[in-house]
C-alpha cells in the first residue's frame, strides 16, 4: 500500500461540521458523509433522527472539491474519530481493515442491526471473501446508454416499442443500429432495422429535435475513466460475477478474461467511431481528448443540445442534464451496453448468457457506511440504531429517496420510485432481474482508469481507425496490467 491510515499527518483547517453539536462534545455519534452534494439533506435528516430518537448527531460532510480518502484519514488520525465513516469499496476497505477500523457486520448482535445487515442482498456487501460484510450501502447507481424517448420518437414513430426492443437487440443488431442511424442523420429517409428479430421503419424525415444531430454518441474522450472503469466493467461482467469475485482472482482466471476484453476493445471502436460534436460530427485523434472540446461539461451540452442520439453515463448525471436541459431530463432511459460476446467468451461459471449480459446494465453500490471497530460500545451501539433507523424508518426512507434523490440499496422495485427518469429507469431494470455487478471494484485500484484508461486515450482515442490486431493488443495489455499489479 502507499499509504497507511495510521500515519496522516495534521488535522486540516478545511473541516466544516454540520450538526447539533460543533465543538468536542454535545453529540452522542460523529458520522461522516462523503456526499458533499447533499450536505444540507444530510443534516436535516440527522436532526430528523435526533428529534425521534434522542441520540444527537455530529455530522461532517466533504465539501466541493474536497478528496474524500485526505480528509476522512485526517479525521481518522485525530482524536475526534468518526463512528460512521465512508468506503468507496474494496480498495479503500484494505487499508481501513489493516489498520483495525471496521467492524463486520456479522458480528454485531444488536438485534435490529443483525436483522439490516443479513439482509443486504450478497452481491452488495463489501467483503472480499463473500463471507465478511463491512458496510452498509449507501444506495445503488446504475448507467448504460441513454436516450431521449422524445428524439427517438423522431426517428422512429413507435419509439417506445423500439426501446424496448433495443435493450433485447443482439449486438450485430445494435451494430446494425449505430450504422444505420449514422446514415439517417446524413440522409432522412424510410429504412427498415431489425431489432430483438423484428423489424422498424424509420421515419422519412427529421423532426426539430432530430435536426440538430451530426453523430450517434456524446463521449468524454478526456475523461478516462468512463471508457476504462466503466465501459470495462461490462466485459468484466463476462467472467466475474461481484467485485469480491474479482479482488480474489488467480493469474489464470484473470487470463481467461482476454476474449471479453477483445468484446470490450471492440464494442469501445464501435461507439467512439461514431462521434457527435459542438459544431458537426467528430472523430477520434487529438482534439477528442482535449478536456476544452470532449471533456464532462461538453459531452453533456452536445447530449443535452440533441446533437447525439446516445450518452453513457449514469443516473448521477441526471442533475448535469437537467442544468443544460430540464425538459430533456425527464425524458431519459437507459440501454443496455452491448458487446458482442461468443458463448465461449462467458466463463464466470454460473450459466449467465451472452443474453442476459447484453440486456442487463450494471447497477452497483458506489459507497457504504461502515462502523468504527475503534468507537465505545455506547457509540457503536447508537451508530447501529443510526443506520437502522435510516434504512427502515419511514422518515429515513423519506429523506433517502425524496431528498437524497437515492435508490434505496433495500428498495423493492415493485414500489419505489424516485424524483428522476433515470433513476426510475434503474428501477424497471430491477424489476426485471437485468442487472450486472461492478466487479472492476475488485480490480488492482488503479488498474482500469489511471493504467487500461490512460494507454486507450494516450494510443487509441488518438487513432481514428482501429484494426483487430489493436482490439487484441487492448486485450493483451488489459490481462498483464492486471497480474503484474496484483502480484
Amino acid at each position: 500500500m502507499k499509504k497507511s491510515v495510521l500515519f496522516f499527518g495534521v488535522l486540516t483547517l478545511l473541516f466544516v461540521f454540520f450538526g447539533c453539536g460543533k465543538g468536542d462534545k454535545g453529540y452522542d455519534i460523529y458520522v461522516y458523509n462523503s456526499k458533499g452534494e447533499n450536505a444540507a439533506q444530510f443534516e436535516a435528516m440527522c436532526q430528523a433522527f435526533t428529534a425521534e430518537t434522542g441520540v444527537r448527531v455530529k455530522a461532517f460532510s466533504i465539501g466541493s472539491g474536497m478528496d474524500h480518502m485526505e480528509t476522512l484519514q485526517t479525521a481518522m488520525n485525530s482524536n475526534d474519530k468518526p463512528v460512521i465513516f465512508s468506503i468507496q469499496g474494496i480498495k479503500e476497505l484494505i487499508d481501513w481493515h489493516q489498520g483495525g477500523f471496521v467492524v463486520d457486520l456479522n458480528t454485531v448482535t444488536d438485534p435490529d442491526f443483525a436483522k439490516l445487515a443479513a439482509e443486504i442482498a450478497p452481491s452488495l456487501r463489501l467483503t472480499t471473501d463473500g463471507k465478511t460484510s463491512y458496510g452498509v450501502p449507501y444506495n445503488v447507481e446504475g448507467y448504460g446508454y441513454i436516450v431521449d424517448r422524445q428524439l427517438f420518437g423522431e426517428i422512429f414513430a413507435n419509439a417506445d416499442e423500439v426501446i424496448a426492443a433495443v435493450k433485447t437487440a443482439s449486438y450485430a443488431e445494435w451494430d446494425a443500429l449505430v450504422k444505420a442511424l449514422d446514415d439517417w442523420i446524413r440522409r432522412p429517409r424510410a429504412v427498415t432495422i431489425t431489432l430483438s428479430g423484428k423489424s422498424y421503419t424509420t421515419n422519412a424525415s427529421k423532426g426539430a429535435l432530430s435536426s440538430n444531430l451530426n453523430g450517434i454518441f456524446a463521449v468524454m474522450g478526456a475523461e478516462k475513466w468512463t471508457y476504462g472503469d466503466h465501459f470495462i466493467n461490462v466485459a468484466l461482467n463476462a467472467v466475474f460475477t461481484s467485485p469480491s469475485d474479482a479482488y480474489t482472482a488467480s493469474d489464470a482466471k484473470i487470463r481467461s478474461a482476454r476474449p471479453a476484453f477483445i468484446d470490450y476493445a471492440q464494442a469501445l471502436d464501435l461507439k467512439t467511431g461514431y462521434l457527435a460534436g459542438k459544431n458537426g460530427p467528430a472523430k477520434r485523434g487529438q482534439d477528442f481528448v482535449s478536456p476544452a472540446n470532449f471533456g464532462y461539461d461538453q459531452a453533456v451540452q452536445i447530449f443535452a443540445d440533441s446533437k447525439a442520439v446516445f450518452f453513457k453515463q449514469g443516473n448521477w448525471a441526471y442533475g448535469n442534464i437537467a442544468g443544460v436541459n430540464a425538459a430533456k431530463a425527464e425524458r431519459l432511459v437507459f440501454l443496455p451496453v452491448k458487446m458482442p460476446y461468443r458463448p465461449a467468451d462467458i466463463v464466470r461459471g454460473d450459466g449467465v448468457t451472452a443474453e442476459k449480459l447484453n440486456r442487463s446494465i450494471p447497477v452497483f453500490v458506489p459507497n457504504y457506511y461502515a462502523v468504527n471497530a475503534l468507537s465505545s460500545d455506547e457509540e457503536k451501539a447508537n451508530a447501529y440504531k443510526f443506520l437502522v433507523w435510516m434504512n427502515t424508518s419511514p422518515a429515513g426512507q423519506k429523506f433517502l429517496v425524496e431528498d437524497f434523490a437515492f435508490i434505496p440499496y433495500n428498495a423493492d422495485p415493485a414500489t419505489t420510485t424516485v424524483p428522476n427518469s433515470l433513476g426510475n429507469s434503474i428501477i424497471d431494470y430491477m424489476k426485471t432481474g437485468d442487472i450486472i455487478a461492478a466487479p472492476y471494484h475488485g480490480a488492482p485500484g488503479p488498474w482500469s482508469g489511471d493504467v487500461v484508461g490512460l494507454k486507450l486515450m494516450e494510443d487509441y482515442m488518438t487513432k481514428e481507425r482501429w484494426t483487430q490486431a489493436d482490439y487484441e493488443a487492448i486485450a493483451d495489455y488489459a490481462v498483464d496490467q492486471w497480474i503484474k499489479l496484483k502480484n
